[in-house]
C-alpha cells in the first residue's frame, strides 16, 4: 500500500502512547506532526509524554503544544487510569527534544492550507485542537481528507454512564467537529470491548526483541493489564482505545460499522457529552438528518493482535 501522511492529535496518556508507537513504527504511515492537548492529564505533562515516546520510537517527528483547557476553559483528567505521570508511573526519563515552537493549531492550519497533499488526520484526545482551528478557518473542513476519531459511545460512556472521556470533557468542541463536512470515522468504546483485548502473551512477544519501542510498549501494556486487573479483582487484558483507533486507520478492515447520523448531547443533566448515534432503520423516512459519521462497533481480535504484535514487536 502507498505511504499515508497523517497528523496526530493526542493527549498523552498510556493509550495514546501505544497508539503513537504503532503509528510511528509503522511502515506504511509518515506521521508528519503530533499535535498535543490537555486530557488525559495536564498539558505541561503530556507533552514531555509524547517527546519521550518519539524518542522510544526512534523518531524525530515533531511535537507541537495546544490547549491546555477546554473551549470553556474546565480542565478534567485521568490520573486514575493513566498514573501521575500519565505514562503510568513508570519513571521513563526527560527526551532530549524540545516541543516545537509553533503552536499546534498554527501547525494544524498552516498544514492544511498549504499542503499539496494534505494529510489523514487522527484524533485520541478531546477535540479542542481541532475545533479552533475550524473556528479560525472554517474552510480548512474540507482541505481534510478524513477525520478517524477514538471517542464517544454508542450504548454507554466511561466518564459518565452515558459520555466518552474525549467527548464528555470538551463536547462543545466535538460538537463543532462532528458538524463539519470532514469525512468523519469514529472509534467509540464499544470496538474495544468486543475485540480490543491484548494479553500477557502477546506483551511477552512484543517484549523479546528487546529494541526501545518493544521496551515501552511491554511496559505500559502491562501497566493497563495490572491496573485493570486491580481494579476488576480478576485478571484482564489491556484494552487500550487509542491503539485500537490507530490500527483500524491503518487498516480499517479490521473492524465492522456503518455509517449513521451521529450528533454530540450539550444540555443533557445525565447526558451532556454523549455521543448520540441514530440506529433506527427507518430514520430517513422518520425525517433524520443524513448520515454523518462511520461508526465502528467491532473489531477482528486475533488480526488487530497480529498487527500489533507485528508492529510493536519489530525491530
Amino acid at each position: 500500500m502507498p505511504i499515508r501522511d497523517v497528523i496526530i492529535d493526542c493527549d498523552t496518556g498510556v493509550d495514546d502512547a501505544l497508539a503513537l508507537l504503532l503509528a510511528l513504527r509503522h511502515p506504511e504511515l509518515n506521521v508528519v506532526g503530533i499535535t498535543t492537548v490537555a486530557g488525559n492529564v495536564t498539558l505541561d505533562r503530556v507533552v514531555p509524554n509524547t517527546l519521550k515516546v518519539v524518542e522510544h520510537a526512534g523518531r524525530t517527528t515533531p511535537v507541537y503544544a495546544g490547549a491546555a483547557a477546554s473551549l470553556l476553559g474546565t480542565t478534567e483528567t485521568a490520573e486514575l487510569i493513566h498514573g501521575s505521570d500519565g505514562l503510568g508511573d513508570l519513571g521513563y526519563p526527560e527526551a532530549a527534544a524540545r516541543a516545537h515552537p509553533q503552536t499546534a493549531v498554527d501547525f494544524l492550519i498552516e498544514t492544511y492550507l498549504n499542503a499539496p497533499n494534505p494529510p489523514h488526520l487522527v484524533t485520541l484526545a478531546p477535540l479542542t485542537n481541532i475545533a479552533l482551528m475550524l473556528q479560525r478557518v472554517p474552510a480548512l473542513a474540507d482541505r481534510i481528507p478524513s477525520i478517524t476519531m477514538m471517542g464517544g459511545g454508542v450504548t454507554a460512556g466511561n466518564h459518565s454512564a452515558a459520555a466518552e472521556f474525549n467527548i464528555a470533557i470538551d463536547p462543545e468542541a466535538a460538537d463543532i467537529v462532528f458538524r463539519s463536512s470532514i469525512p468523519k470515522f469514529l472509534v467509540p468504546l464499544e470496538p474495544n470491548d468486543a475485540g480490543g483485548a491484548i494479553y500477557e502473551a502477546d506483551v511477552e512477544r512484543i517484549q523479546a526483541t528487546g529494541m526501545p519501542w518493544n521496551n515501552l510498549a511491554a511496559a505500559l501494556l502491562r501497566s493497563q493489564i495490572a491496573m485493570w486487573s486491580m481494579l476488576t479483582g480478576t485478571p484482564s487484558p489491556a484494552s487500550p482505545p487509542d491503539l485500537a483507533a490507530m490500527a483500524l486507520f491503518i487498516d480499517p478492515t479490521l473492524g465492522n460499522g456503518a455509517k449513521y447520523q451521529t450528533a454530540v448531547e450539550l444540555k443533557g443533566e445525565h447526558t451532556r457529552g454523549m455521543t448520540v448515534v441514530d440506529r433506527r432503520w427507518y430514520r430517513h423516512m422518520a425525517g433524520a438528518p443524513e448520515d454523518n459519521v462511520f461508526v465502528y462497533t467491532e473489531l477482528n481480535n486475533a488480526r488487530y493482535r497480529g498487527m500489533v504484535v507485528s508492529i510493536l514487536g519489530g525491530n
